[in-house]
């Protein structure tokens, strides 16, 4: 357990090292290369709407918080009975299952389809002057080997009542897809140019559906990868029993 603990507290610090660089770098670009024009200014004005911002600011606190865990973990390793607070491991829990892990995989599955298709549903041209290439997987490739990471590296029972976490997920979309309709009211504009091309047809609904569709699939998915990696819950379970007779 403490080596996976290690591990994870060099993945979290590198990916803190990542995040927060390249918070530095994209800002470093846009002071030495300004470029003024109304679809940028548009764009800064509105970046914390953004869905991409709101998983990346998530991994940032989430990464921040499973450090300062794991290095109590740590710094209590020689005490066998020692254990964070059930509130802590459930807020962590919650955190990654319920959120961290879907938004990640959405975002890079959505983005990088739609990218591939016609980058200008989702990443017009203009915006390669305000996020250049690297920022640009780091924003929407390298979250994803993050989330990875946690899921080979932490073990995890799948939950016997997977309400809690689907009703913040859901509790989450909601209130994004209420600002995304606030910005259309407030500012006549979607966030995403797919949205302004289907909107007012029968497949903004479908869009809309399949989108919330793939969160919750994404959801579900992960407790069959951690059930491969990890076991089952009953062969955890049993795993820590034999440890406990051992020590006996």
């Amino acid at each position: 357990m403490s080596r996976q603990a290690y591990l994870r507290i060099l993945v979290y610090t590198a990916s803190i090292i990542m995040y927060i660089g390249n918070m530095f770098y994209m800002t470093w670009v846009n002071r030495n290369n300004p470029v003024v024009n109304e679809q940028v200014e548009q764009f800064k004005s509105l970046e914390l709407r953004f869905f991409t911002t709101w998983t990346y600011l998530l991994q940032v606190g989430y990464a921040i918080f499973a450090l300062g865990c794991d290095l109590f973990i740590v710094k209590n390793a020689k005490n066998k009975n020692y254990s964070l607070p059930s509130p802590i491991t459930d807020f962590r829990e919650i955190i990654f299952s319920g959120l961290v892990w879907p938004c990640t995989m959405v975002v890079f599955t959505i983005f990088w389809g739609l990218y591939s298709y016609d980058r200008r549903l989702i990443f017009p041209e203009f915006l390669d002057a305000v996020i250049p290439p690297i920022s640009n997987h780091v924003i929407h490739t390298m979250i994803v080997p993050v989330v990875l990471c946690e899921v080979v590296l932490r073990p995890r029972k799948t939950p016997e009542n997977h309400a809690r976490n689907v009703s913040q997920l859901t509790l989450h979309l909601c209130v994004y897809f209420s600002v995304l309709y606030f910005t259309y009211i407030e500012r006549g504009i979607w966030l995403y140019p797919i949205f302004k091309k289907l909107f007012g047809t029968i497949y903004f609904v479908f869009a809309i559906a399949a989108i919330a569709a793939l969160f919750y699939i994404f959801y579900y998915i992960q407790w069959p990868i951690t059930n491969m990696i990890h076991g089952s819950k009953k062969k955890v379970e049993k795993k820590k029993a034999k440890l406990e007779k051992k020590v006996k």
